[in-house]
């Protein structure tokens, strides 16, 4: 990443973090009592930290969601000089056999009739064709445009995605494909719940219904999100470069302002 890159990631960062601790320490302050009323043989067991330390993590699992990984990528993406949008909408008219194929496709597998095969999934769709056609609609979290007119959809999920929310980003994936050959759409996860470089399969099973989620292309995870969004092999690393000196400044600021210590 660049000097500039590195700075608007920074800038991201920050204003997450303060906008948690302003709804901790100000907005929203730790109530003790609440906790003594509403939980009281807890209160009495557990020490007053526990409580309050776990108010600040449901605060900052919420506040830094999926809506900020994708501006996150949408500032690296920017850095390598693409054109990036959140929430592309694409709507067009799609063959009704390959609409229908889609359908199948998906409704074999959630039923464990069929595994998944992303590349031959593809080829099956693309060779359908009929005078019908049927009009759909596919919203992306990230759109790339790259300087040579390569085009990537992306369909950021929680690092452990329900069957529901890999159905519904698989079959906008396939039907971009089945549009245009020359898409590239992905099933992005911002981290591997199993621990960077280790198998995700080790760590959450559901996707793997509709998707090998350790082996398609299709599908980023963690460090092969980032350094592709970022065209770096280096990305990732910086990334986390980058959140660990921000951590030690707001690790100061929490224990001062939330936890008086």
């Amino acid at each position: 990443m660049n000097s500039a890159t590195k700075k608007q990631v920074i800038e991201l960062i920050e204003l997450t973090m303060n906008k948690v601790i302003r709804k901790r320490t100000v907005g929203e302050p730790f109530n003790e009592e609440s906790i003594k009323l509403n939980n009281p043989f807890g209160y009495y067991l557990v020490p007053i930290e526990v409580w309050k330390g776990s108010k600040f993590e449901r605060s900052f699992v919420t506040t830094f969601g999926q809506k900020t990984v994708e501006q996150l990528g949408k500032i690296i993406a920017e850095g390598t000089g693409a054109y990036a949008e959140l929430q592309h909408k694409n709507e067009f008219e799609l063959n009704a056999w390959k609409v229908e194929k889609i359908e199948s496709i998906l409704t074999s597998q959630r039923n464990n009739e069929t595994k998944p095969n992303w590349q031959m999934e593809v080829e099956e769709i693309q060779a359908l064709d009929t005078k019908r056609y049927e009009e759909v609609r596919v919203i992306s979290d990230l759109y790339i445009k790259r300087p040579d007119g390569i085009e990537e959809f992306y369909s950021f999920k929680t690092v452990k995605p329900n069957l529901d929310q890999t159905e519904k980003a698989k079959r906008d994936m396939l039907r971009l494909m089945a549009k245009d050959s020359n898409y590239h759409p992905y099933f992005a996860l911002p981290s591997n719940p199993a621990g960077e470089g280790n198998l995700y399969r080790t760590a959450h099973t559901v996707p793997f219904k509709l998707f090998d989620m350790d082996s398609d292309p299709c599908v980023l995870i963690g460090s092969k999100l980032w350094n592709h969004i970022g065209q770096d092999d280096n990305t990732y690393n910086e990334l986390i470069e980058i959140f660990q000196q921000e951590g030690k400044k707001f690790t100061d600021i929490i224990r001062k302002e939330y936890f008086g210590i």
